[in-house]
């Protein structure tokens, strides 16, 4: 016969995963605030010279609910690409990282680390994301991405899991979104290109993406 004890512990786990199972299966969908669509066409010395439409059967494989896939160019002549994808609910989906999904198309991961933005956020808060460097023969790419979910920014795939069960419990909420903005690597100045089109984008999100 099971002891006190164990019958007690037993019917904790039972609770706290009924608990667990109904928050998160009653989960709420958040529309996005408006449409990526309206997001700026130009972004301080960057202007929109191309928009990409993802394909329907990859769309349905994505679940997205919004995104945009955007080609910005400078007056220098730089071009820097932006894709913001947005799930109202992320339940039974999930993101696609590029350390996951750009080795499919030909690239390998060269490095990947954090990269610290300062005064970026518009509470003026240091942002960690992450910076990766990609690389097919001799072309390069650099890559910052990070997840923007429920008022955070999130660098790590694991805390982004972590965060979204804590507000899947909480809050009832799974919503979020995915940010990536690359550029040939081998571009003078390409880091700093891309820190700078950062600076813009990331106050513009609070503008579109539920916060917490």
């Amino acid at each position: 016969m099971l002891s006190h004890t164990r019958i007690i512990f037993v019917c904790i786990i039972l609770v706290v995963t009924t608990v667990f199972l109904h928050a998160f299966s009653k989960g709420i969908e958040v529309p996005i605030k408006q449409a990526l669509d309206n997001f700026p066409m130009t972004l301080g010395d960057w202007t929109c010279i191309k928009t990409g439409k993802l394909s329907t059967d990859i769309e349905q494989v994505l679940g997205v609910d919004d995104y945009i896939d955007r080609s910005y160019q400078s007056v220098s002549g730089d071009i820097i690409s932006l894709y913001i994808s947005y799930f109202a609910s992320m339940e039974g989906k999930g993101f696609h990282s590029p350390r996951n999904c750009m080795p499919g198309a030909g690239w390998d991961v060269a490095s990947l680390k954090p990269f610290t933005l300062y005064s970026y956020h518009p509470e003026g808060t240091p942002v960690v994301i992450n910076q990766m460097i990609m690389q097919k023969g001799a072309e390069q790419q650099i890559v910052l991405y990070w997840y923007h979910c429920r008022g955070r920014i999130i660098r790590s795939e694991y805390m982004e899991k972590i965060y979204q069960v804590i507000d899947s419990i909480f809050k009832r909420r799974t919503d979020g979104s995915f940010v990536r903005i690359m550029a040939p690597s081998n571009k003078e100045g390409a880091i700093n290109n891309l820190k700078e089109f950062t600076r813009h984008v990331i106050p513009l999100l609070e503008e579109y993406l539920p916060g917490s």
